[in-house]
Order: structure tokens, then sequence, then C-alpha cells
């Protein structure tokens, strides 16, 4: 198994047809499909399947795609890691979602890049699972999430509970009830999956939100500039609260808790930069 069979695999998941990922790929078509031949023999499994709109993955492709990205992108930080070659003196990914580093932990990321001009920084926004996932693989250094990371080989540093409050640009003058949050000027932020069984236990399994969305930035945006509420996390939305763009709004019903959690793997291989870091983002 070579780099240019997993990328000829990849190629073809993704643009569904030999011509395109031939064509994508700078070979030849019968190229692509001696490099697929190759890796299905290998594997001893067949990965994808010819039909009348092109190709598609097998339960067995199904099954190596998550493999092949994997490997693709270690290859690809391995990569930097080796051009660092006396630029820098280190290299250094974060990763985590959008709205930690965005909203939270801004400052901290800005301050230490300032600081630290000789080291290559990475910021890789992603969900709570995938980033987890990515810390345990060695592509993220230092991982946010807000789903407790649970394996073995993970080292938990800090653990932050916050708690997810009401907000709208306009005040009101009653706690939000149940029945409020079939409103259409209610938006569902998806904040994972321990948030989105509590929501779904409080309304039930069938409920169907009016609006719903997984990007603080947009749910925020619309919450400031439109008649809309939203349920955020404290420590997102005190700010705007602080300024005056929102208003918090009581609820007649316990709010669940919002966690977030820094860890890294438990053998740390850039201990000094990292800690550094971690000094940062415990400020």
């Amino acid at each position: 198994m070579d780099k240019e069979q997993l990328d000829t695999f990849l190629s073809l998941v993704n643009y569904k047809n030999f011509t395109k990922s031939a064509e994508m790929l700078h070979v030849a078509q019968s190229t692509v499909s001696a490099r697929l031949k190759s890796l299905e023999l290998e594997l001893g499994k067949t990965l994808l399947r010819r039909t009348n709109k092109g190709v598609e993955l097998t339960p067995s492709g199904l099954i190596f795609l998550p493999y092949a990205k994997r490997v693709i992108e270690l290859f690809a930080e391995s990569k930097k890691e080796l051009a660092l070659d006396g630029q820098y003196i280190d290299r250094l990914v974060l990763g985590g979602p959008s709205s930690a580093w965005n909203y939270i932990y801004r400052n901290a990321l800005s301050t230490f890049a300032m600081g630290n001009r000789n080291v290559s920084l990475e910021l890789k926004t992603h969900s709570s699972e995938n980033t987890i996932s990515k810390v345990l693989d060695g592509i993220i250094d230092l991982g946010i999430s807000y789903t407790k990371p649970t394996h073995p080989n993970l080292l938990i540093h800090e653990h932050i509970e916050d708690h997810f409050i009401f907000v709208s640009r306009f005040q009101l003058h009653r706690p939000i009830t149940v029945g409020d949050l079939n409103s259409k000027k209610f938006i569902l932020n998806n904040w994972g999956d321990a948030f989105f069984e509590w929501f779904m236990e409080l309304m039930g399994i069938n409920h169907l939100p009016a609006l719903s969305m997984n990007q603080t930035a947009i749910l925020l945006k619309m919450i400031e500039e439109q008649d809309y509420f939203t349920m955020l996390p404290s420590k997102i939305v005190q700010p705007f609260i602080n300024d005056k763009k929102l208003y918090y709004l009581e609820s007649e019903f316990e709010m669940p808790a919002h966690h977030i959690y820094i860890f890294t793997q438990k053998n740390l291989k850039k201990e000094s930069t990292i800690k550094e870091v971690l000094d940062l983002l415990k400020n």
C-alpha cells in the first residue's frame, strides 16, 4: 500500500468518476484503475463499485475510508514537521470547536502567537469528537472539547463547568417556558450529543425546531440583528450582555451544564511549548 493508491482511492470517493479522478491526478485512466485494483488486492476487499451514476463505496470501502483519510493527513503533518528545518524552533497544532477559540480563547491564542514568532502555530477547527480523534492520532497537539475525552492515552489539563442561558436582543419580562421553544423566533444551536439528548428529552424525540444550525458566529449575528432568541454558554455570550448588545432571559426550567475540556496526549512531545499555551488558556 502506498500514498498514490490512497490518493487515488480518495479521489474516486470525492469525484465518483474515473475520468475526472484521472484528470485531477494528472494520470491516465488506466493508471487510476490499476492503482485501485492493487489496493483492493492487497486488502482482499472490494472498496468501490461502478454504477450507472459513477462510483460508490462498498461496505468495506466505508470502513476503510476514515483510515485512508487519517494516513494521508498524518503524511501531510509529517511533511510540515520536517519543513521546520531551521525556520522555527518548534511547531504546535491546536484544535477544537471554532466557537471555543473565537469567543473564549482568542486572546490567549493571539498572545501566544505574538510572543512566540519562532514557533510555527496552526489552528484546526473541528467538532469535539473529531478533535479528540486527531489528538489521539498526534495530528493535533492540544485540543479543546465540549465532550469529555475518556481515552486512557489522553490527559485532561483543565475542566471548566459552564452553563447555558437564554439571550435575545430584546428584553422579556417573564421566564422562558418550554412552550416558547416551539416559537419560530427560537434558534437551536447544536452543542454536541449530550446537549442534543437533553433538548430532545425536554421537547420530545419528534420535535422539529423552526430554525437550527451549528454555526455560532452566524447564530450570534442573527440574534444581534433580528428578533430571535437562543441558548448559549454563558462564557461565550457574557461579553455581549456586558456591552448591552444582548439581554439575559430567565428560564422557568433548569438549564443544562456546558463543559469545556483542555487536553493533550499523556506522552507530551512538546512539553515546554504546550505548558506555555496551557498557562495562557487557564488565565
